[in-house]
């Protein structure tokens, strides 16, 4: 028989799955403990629904992640801060500022789980990696210099 899943079940399969199990497992065990019920053909519809769902909205994403990396790919910002005699920041640059640099030049807010860098505390340049996701990366080129 075929069952849905409504939670993770060890060894099983994950919420939502339909899976084939014996008789005598979902009516003992599944069932009264709630873990999963009947897959009736109304259920097998509507879970097909939510996939095909969950995947049209996956690819509206990654669509989107595309176009911000676009709009990344040869991206300068250039930041200013104080600095001391021997060329030191004397207030580190950190993510928040690359963020508010980003969203000032190109109106895109980024997240500083998208940002993969070390606290920059010196004059120079710098790239930084914005990563959205498995396989969709673009550098930012970041100039820190001296505030007059």
């Amino acid at each position: 028989m075929q069952a849905l899943l409504k939670k993770d079940v060890k060894k099983l399969g994950y919420r939502g799955d339909i899976v084939k199990v014996k008789e005598g497992y979902f009516n003992n065990f599944l069932f009264p403990r709630a873990l999963a019920e009947l897959a009736t053909t109304a259920v097998k519809k509507l879970v097909a629904s939510r996939k095909a769902k969950t995947i049209m909205e996956k690819e509206r994403l990654l669509d989107n992640a595309k176009e911000v990396l676009q709009k990344l790919h040869g991206l300068k910002v250039v930041l200013k801060g104080k600095v001391s005699a021997k060329g030191k920041l004397f207030g580190a640059v950190t993510e928040l500022d690359v963020i508010k640099a980003v969203m000032e030049k190109t109106n895109i807010r980024l997240e500083k789980e998208h940002l993969h860098m070390a606290h920059i505390k010196e004059v120079g340049g710098y790239d930084v990696k914005v990563r959205l996701g498995e396989g969709l990366e673009e550098t930012v080129k970041v100039a820190v210099q001296a505030a007059k």
